[in-house]
């Protein structure tokens, strides 16, 4: 595909660069005073610029190039992986939103010593901040990357060694954002950035049904391929192992992840840990519930489906490149700048959340915890830039050593399923301690290596499950809900196990994390 981008299509590049770099240098002094604006905006964020942010950082490069890929593949109701954490979601705006601010903490993994006190607990904390900063935000920059090397290759069509160079560029732009600005840098860009995303993809989809003949077209194509699974066009999944169906292990699994996000963790746990209240925390959550998972995705769906009838033969390698593909095919010259402007917005927007967040990790669970708690503020936000560039080589590193960003999404998936439930105990279940919480770590990390390095439950899983001559436990696309499964339960039930065997939790503990400090 040739590079058929005009000057106008550039000045709308350059001029969202631009403006993203302004807005974080304009965050620069106030971003910058101490760690607490550095890392949660001083606890000053209104609802709706902390819930924009949740919305435009979810919003990454990749998605898009996902929605598209799993309507080509399988229908429209395969995009219910997507939507299935929408019920956690709500219950975080919910319950967990308010409770996450009125603990005032500076990181979500602060909540594990807070729960559980002790010396245990310190480790506990230090290896979830260190997990969280090296390996799971690393991994996660690693696939947004890998995403914004494909919209570079196919919208702007070129070569490989080129759109690697374009991807460092807007890497070093949002490593920019991340270390002048703060928090609030990366919040107040990720307001400015949904806006354009959000125009561009609308006009992309709109765009695309005229392209098709209009929507009674396209409907009366798609029920005529017969070979394609999702030519019935269902929303609502069909469980089972035949063709177009939802596997059961992902149904299961999926479902389980979206309790996962309703204890609203990670990057999450930022936003509204930086709101003015816990009222304000909850609206944000609400907010970005509601855009994120029941209006955003339609807007992709849309141009799935109308590749489907415009480029019905790409290779299955290659379905995620529809979506940039269609953005070259329909958009007129002139317009294409604006669109691939929006989708270098969604990936900066992410890209800069993770980089901050990864950063807090290190600083506020690590390095202030373990290594220098009477340092000057300056010096911690010092510190904290520096930690934000170690965060961005880690994670460019990822994308260019891994083969995918499924890849990279099913390390990841497995990696984080493992605690899905001791998350949930540790809130709710008074009798959930350290010694469960640390027996479910180690036991995770063995199955999860295990699993995936050694590959130790091929065999037997092989005979439980039945798998066909070929298929391989630990690493068939379609078991990826079946090793969470696993994981998930081999961790739980360790955990449980230990817990009811050793001492509970002295009753004040309890009780502090209960009513923890002010709003």
């Amino acid at each position: 595909m040739q590079n058929t981008l005009v000057f106008a299509d550039y000045i709308s590049i350059f001029a969202m660069l631009v403006a993203t770099i302004g807005i974080a240098i304009y965050f620069t002094k106030s971003g910058g005073k101490d760690m607490e604006s550095f890392f949660v905006s001083g606890r000053s964020l209104p609802w709706y610029a902390a819930g924009a942010s949740l919305t435009a950082t979810s919003f990454a490069a990749d998605t898009p190039l996902w929605v598209t890929a799993l309507v080509r593949e399988h229908g429209i109701h395969f995009v219910w992986q997507f939507c299935a954490p929408f019920t956690g979601a709500v219950l975080t705006a919910v319950y967990f939103g308010r409770r996450w601010r009125r603990m005032a903490f500076l990181t979500d993994v602060e909540l594990v010593e807070a729960r559980f006190g002790g010396g245990f607990a310190k480790l506990l904390r230090g290896w979830s901040g260190a997990f969280g900063a090296l390996i799971i935000c690393p991994i996660m920059c690693g696939w947004v990357i890998k995403a914004m090397e494909t919209i570079s290759r196919e919208a702007l069509g070129l070569p490989p060694e080129m759109s690697l160079y374009v991807t460092i560029g807007v890497v070093v732009v949002a490593i920019i954002v991340s270390t002048f600005g703060g928090l609030s840098g990366v919040v107040y860009s990720d307001f400015f950035q949904l806006i354009f995303a959000t125009i561009g993809t609308l006009l992309l989809a709109v765009m695309s049904v005229w392209a098709v003949g209009g929507l009674d077209v396209m409907v009366d194509k798609l029920h005529g391929m017969s070979e394609w699974s999702g030519n019935n066009l269902q929303l609502l999944p069909s469980i089972g192992s035949g063709a177009g169906q939802l596997p059961f292990w992902d149904a299961l699994t999926f479902i389980l992840l979206g309790f996962s996000i309703a204890i609203g963790g990670g990057y999450n746990a930022q936003r509204l840990l930086a709101c003015k209240d816990s009222c304000h925390a909850s609206k944000a959550q609400l907010l970005h519930s509601i855009c994120y998972y029941a209006l955003m995705p339609w807007p992709w769906i849309v141009v799935a489906l109308c590749s489907m009838i415009l480029m019905p033969n790409l290779p299955v390698a290659d379905q995620g490149s529809a979506y940039p593909r269609m953005l070259m095919t329909i958009l007129p010259v002139g317009l294409r700048g604006f669109l691939i402007a929006a989708l270098l917005a969604a990936f900066v927007s992410t890209i800069t959340t993770l980089f901050n967040w990864g950063s807090s990790y290190l600083m506020n669970d690590v390095f202030r915890r373990f290594i220098k708690a009477d340092a000057s503020e300056h010096r911690y936000v010092v510190i904290g830039r520096f930690a934000t560039l170690l965060i961005a080589v880690a994670g460019a590193t990822i994308s260019i050593v891994a083969d995918s960003i499924i890849q990279l999404l099913t390390i990841a998936y497995v990696l984080g399923s493992g605690s899905i439930i001791i998350a949930l105990a540790q809130w709710f279940w008074w009798r959930m301690n350290r010694y469960g919480a640390l027996a479910g770590l180690i036991v995770g990390w063995v199955v999860v290596i295990g699993m995936l390095v050694f590959k130790i439950f091929d065999a037997p899983m092989a005979s439980l499950l039945n798998l066909e001559d070929g298929v391989k436990f630990s690493t068939a696309e379609r078991l990826t809900g079946a090793r969470m499964l696993f994981a998930i339960a081999s961790v739980t039930s360790v955990t449980f196990l230990v817990t009811l065997l050793t001492p509970p939790e002295p009753m004040e503990n309890l009780k502090n994390f209960l009513h923890p400090g002010i709003e």
